[in-house]
């Protein structure tokens, strides 16, 4: 009976290191997740800090920080739409780099799609027709005798 009695403290410690290993594996998963989840909003969101880049490509002291503070809010148990709420409140605008409403995802293309028909259309024009056809004869009569013989000459 002295055995079990001294292997009892061996056996509880043993457990309760297991429990904790267990606890500390879980809040290891939920950080990795909440990491995860701030990288990608980090990735959506514009730096107030360098303008042009994403918060995630900013190298800047201060949007490091705020991605901290991202990271914290959504340990805390804030969604990513309260956190980007947030950050609207205190940014405005200028960090939202996804764009909002059909307009938004449209107008590029739009502005594509017209800035390549101009484009057609002016190398048509420099290029000797609408149609693309050669422009044919000059206006002049008396130039094209002169046209002809020229081209003879060269040979085309």
């Amino acid at each position: 009976m002295t055995r079990s009695v001294r292997a009892y403290p061996f056996v509880l410690l043993l457990a309760t290191l297991c429990l904790v290993g267990c606890l500390d594996a879980r809040a290891d998963a939920r950080s990795s997740e909440d990491a995860r989840r701030a990288h990608a909003l980090a990735r959506d969101l514009m730096s107030p800090y360098c303008p042009g880049r994403t918060l995630a490509d900013c190298p800047s002291p201060d949007a490091a920080a705020l991605r901290a503070e991202i990271r914290g809010l959504l340990r805390a148990g804030l969604d990513e739409a309260g956190v980007r709420a947030r950050l609207e409140e205190r940014f405005g605008d200028a960090v939202i780099g996804v764009p909002r409403g059909v307009l938004g995802w449209t107008l590029p293309g739009l502005v594509l799609l017209v800035g390549a028909g101009v484009l057609v259309f002016v190398l048509r024009r420099i290029s000797g027709g609408a149609d693309g056809s050669d422009p044919g004869p000059s206006d002049d009569p008396e130039l094209d005798p002169e046209l002809e013989r020229e081209l003879r000459d060269r040979g085309l």
